[in-house]
């Protein structure tokens, strides 16, 4: 019993994209027409896809540090990191992202405890300005 069901799920999946209407009564299978639609893809080997292009880096001051991953695609930026009150005294750091030349701006806190994440989201913009303050 279980090699008939493994060995229809082999067949069912050999048919790959062929698409079957049901039969009539008394009538054979055919394929069905193809459709021309097309699904988006995200994948790099896409035609026409493109990945974003990202890069890293790290801001330290005294008592504080954001790390932070930068990513632009399509003429959009986003950021993405987090921010650490590294001397946990009750001295919060400041961590502000403006976008340019839009100048949407997002702005973050930590005083210390869990460190507090960062995401902007995807902005229309040509750089994003990334501050850290104590």
């Amino acid at each position: 019993m279980m090699s008939k069901i493994r060995t229809s799920l082999v067949g069912a999946a050999a048919l790959g994209t062929a698409v079957f209407a049901l039969p009539a009564v008394g009538a054979q299978a055919q394929p069905a027409a193809p459709t021309t639609e097309r699904t988006a893809v995200s994948s790099a080997g896409d035609v026409g896809a493109q990945a974003p292009t990202c890069w890293k880096k790290t801001i330290k001051i005294d008592g504080g540090k954001l790390k932070y991953k930068e990513c632009s695609w399509n003429g959009k930026r986003s950021v993405t990191g987090t921010l650490n009150d590294t001397k946990g005294n009750g001295r919060c750091v400041h961590g502000k992202i403006v976008f340019v030349p839009s100048g949407v701006t997002d702005k973050y806190t930590d005083c210390g405890g869990k460190v507090t994440k960062i995401s902007t989201g995807w902005w229309k913009a040509a750089d994003a300005k990334v501050y850290l303050s104590g």
